[in-house]
């Protein structure tokens, strides 16, 4: 029979190789079996080649292709529905051809109502202007020689009482009755020739005044009319080729909207606008040349000539998508000129890498 001792000391390999050596046995089986079970995921490789910079030392860029005249949102400063839309993407418009045309239906009807008004107010101002006519001058000399004739007649009679004699009944009597008569003829008389007058005289100035008024006003609101359905009818403002259209026939347009309905530009010239990190501004040369390189694995570049630098740095807003692309930089912003822009097929909106050559010291 064994002493505890001695069984103690038989049971040590037990405990301190077998039993460590089984888990970590187990260990090793199940590391083993959840990565086998594990789907093998292949590491991502890029589809195409990063443009390369064809200088040493270079300041690289985000660059944007705009038309030469900009991209240039063409919209209505009045709401409406969209009657028709004459244009497609892709036409070329030249400056004042119609894009399309809001609902102007009502304004029609108020534009032949205005016209009406206009006709009125022109018809009083010639009826005005007109004044004497020679009907109405006629009558008046009519009744002036009417109002004469009763002069006379009273008068007349008057001087036959005043031969019978002051002393006779009839004379008494008759005399202050004949007297009122004659005053009331020369009161008549002196009436008809002030009106004959006020005619032969014609129409006055005042009124000649408040009549043309009357006019000014009524094409005064005609041409507001014809103003409102001209700009019903939204026009290019510059010669290029329609690039986006986002209306329809029938849809409400709000003036102010965010909605870019119609964008034009010319495309006979393109430019490139670049955005150069602040950090690297000050290496910035006038200069300098600068190539720019469309992505998705196109060949070539294009060589640039400056137009302008923006003077004010703001803060970045275009940007790459790049996972490691700081966001919170300010930019100076440079635009170029495309020296050969049909070599390849570029296109206003398109993003490109712009690389500019740096002095080695850094000296502008």
């Amino acid at each position: 029979m064994l002493r505890p001792s001695a069984r103690l000391r038989s049971l040590l390999p037990f405990r301190y190789v077998v039993i460590p050596s089984i888990a970590l046995l187990g260990i090793g089986l199940s590391v083993y079996t959840v990565r086998s079970q594990v789907p093998r995921v292949p590491i991502a490789t890029g589809s195409v080649e990063p443009a390369k910079s064809p200088f040493e030392e270079r300041i690289a860029g985000i660059g944007t292709v705009l038309p030469s005249t900009d991209v240039v949102s063409v919209g209505t400063a009045l709401a409406g529905v969209v009657e028709e839309v004459v244009v497609v993407e892709g036409q070329e418009v030249i400056v004042g051809q119609l894009l399309f045309r809001l609902d102007g239906r009502q304004t029609r009807a108020e534009l032949v109502a205005a016209l009406a008004r206009l006709d009125v107010a022109r018809g009083k101002f010639a009826a005005v202007k007109a004044l004497p006519r020679a009907t109405t001058l006629r009558a008046s000399e009519a009744r002036v020689a009417s109002a004469m004739a009763q002069v006379v007649d009273a008068q007349g009679r008057l001087d036959r009482l005043e031969e019978l004699g002051a002393n006779t009944a009839a004379s008494r009597n008759e005399r202050p009755r004949l007297e009122f008569e004659l005053a009331a003829a020369n009161a008549a008389l002196e009436s008809a020739s002030a009106a004959r007058d006020e005619v032969k005289q014609g129409a006055w100035p005042e009124d000649l005044a408040i009549a043309a008024a009357e006019v000014a006003v009524a094409r005064a609101d005609v041409l507001r009319i014809e103003t409102q359905l001209e700009r019903e009818a939204v026009k290019a403002t510059i010669s290029g080729t329609v690039l986006y259209i986002d209306i329809d026939p029938g849809e409400l347009v709000v003036p102010g909207s965010v909605q870019q309905v119609v964008a034009l530009g010319a495309l006979n010239q393109l430019h490139v606008r670049v955005q150069i990190d602040e950090m690297d501004a000050w290496r910035f040369r006038s200069d300098a040349k600068a190539v720019a390189s469309p992505r998705g694995g196109a060949r070539g570049q294009f060589p640039l000539k400056l137009l302008r630098v923006v003077p004010l740095i703001v803060p970045k807003k275009l940007l790459s998508g790049d996972s490691t692309e700081r966001v919170d930089v300010r930019v100076m912003e440079v635009e170029y000129e495309l020296e050969n822009p049909h070599t390849m097929a570029l296109l206003p909106g398109q993003m490109v890498d712009v690389f500019i050559e740096a002095a080695v010291d850094g000296a502008r």
